[in-house]
């Protein structure tokens, strides 16, 4: 490898020049290594690092060579955790194999100490080769790979996502932009028992996420500021009156014919009804009444979470292409 002939400084994350001269190289090294998918959001890439998610820090370094800029990392540092999460990396296809991204993180990693780990999510493997330079730096730097992923991709035709069938002794809601006050604590329940399942099938040293409706209400705002559409659908339980289940997705501010399937989650003792797969349905077909260009909805479903990549394919989901969940120990990266 080439020693690093380029200048990396921090940035000031709260100045919207400092970030922002580096979204057009960071566009276009996303299109140069994800051709097929749509391009990066200008919006999203800066509002990320401006505005990061509820209980984080944003830090960000930025690689130029003769001024130019060539590469950045950006994570969030959560208040009270021993660990960080990558929200931008990369170096540019042109400036490669000259140590910018090695320098990169060891600027970081020398703020992180007393952070035992770095994690990195869904560097995507390309289908050809299965693999990518992306988790080629990661294994050549010392990451362990924690989760592997799928992604799956709907592809929509006209007619092809009804509403969801009608399941007696439930009530479908439905939120654009955010969660109403009254649901947000059983939402956040929901949230929870996500993270901790999804962790339960992760081999990751980090402790599951727990969350709150205050940091709920907080996650939307920030989508907000990413400059995401943003649509929910829950079922209550009609003789409870309890939150059972919820599916979210979200399209970026220049986005119109994409759109990320989020979280989809059904609480234990209602599976088995088809809530997962109705609801998905309800809230794609719901969107699409406000998105009239959406053609294509993608998914990531953890390598061995069968169940919810049935309901992904019984809706009409296929997978194409990988990622995975990787992390560093910070005291290596120096």
């Amino acid at each position: 490898m080439w020693k690093s002939s380029a200048a990396v400084e921090p940035l000031a994350v709260d100045e919207v020049g400092a970030i922002d001269d580096f979204s057009l190289p960071y566009r276009q090294t996303l299109r140069w290594e994800r051709p097929s998918d749509p391009p990066a959001c200008p919006t999203a890439f800066l509002g990320q690092v401006q505005y990061p998610r509820p209980g984080n820090t944003s830090l960000a370094w930025g690689a130029r060579v003769e001024g130019q800029p060539v590469g950045i990392l950006s994570i969030g540092v959560g208040d009270g955790e021993e660990g960080a999460d990558i929200v931008h990396f990369f170096v540019h296809p042109d400036f490669r194999r000259r140590g910018i991204g090695s320098a990169l993180m060891a600027s970081a990693a020398q703020l992180l100490q007393g952070r035992r780990v770095l994690s990195a999510s869904a560097l995507v493997i390309d289908p050809e080769t299965g693999s990518s330079s992306g988790e080629a730096f990661a294994e050549a730097t010392g990451a362990v790979c924690r989760t592997r992923y799928q992604r799956l991709t709907l592809r929509i035709e006209a007619g092809s996502i009804d509403s969801g069938r009608d399941h007696p002794g439930y009530e479908t809601l439905r939120w654009r932009g955010g969660v109403p006050p009254e649901y947000l604590p059983a939402f956040a329940q929901l949230s929870s028992s996500l993270a901790a399942e999804e962790a339960a099938r992760s081999d990751s040293k980090r402790a599951p996420e727990k969350t709150d409706g205050e940091k709920i209400d907080a996650l939307y705002k920030s989508l907000q500021m990413w400059g995401y559409r943003t649509y929910v659908s829950a079922v209550r339980h009609v003789l409870t009156g309890e939150l059972v289940a919820y599916s979210s997705l979200g399209l970026a501010e220049s986005h119109h014919r994409h759109a990320s399937q989020w979280d989809t989650i059904v609480r234990p003792s209602h599976r088995g009804h088809g809530l997962g797969a109705s609801l998905k349905r309800a809230n794609m077909s719901w969107a699409m009444e406000h998105e009239p260009e959406l053609t294509t909805v993608t998914a990531w479903n953890a390598i061995g979470n069968d169940a919810m990549v049935h309901v992904n394919e019984s809706v009409g989901f296929r997978h194409d292409t990988g990622g995975a969940v990787w992390e560093w120990n910070v005291s290596g990266l120096t």
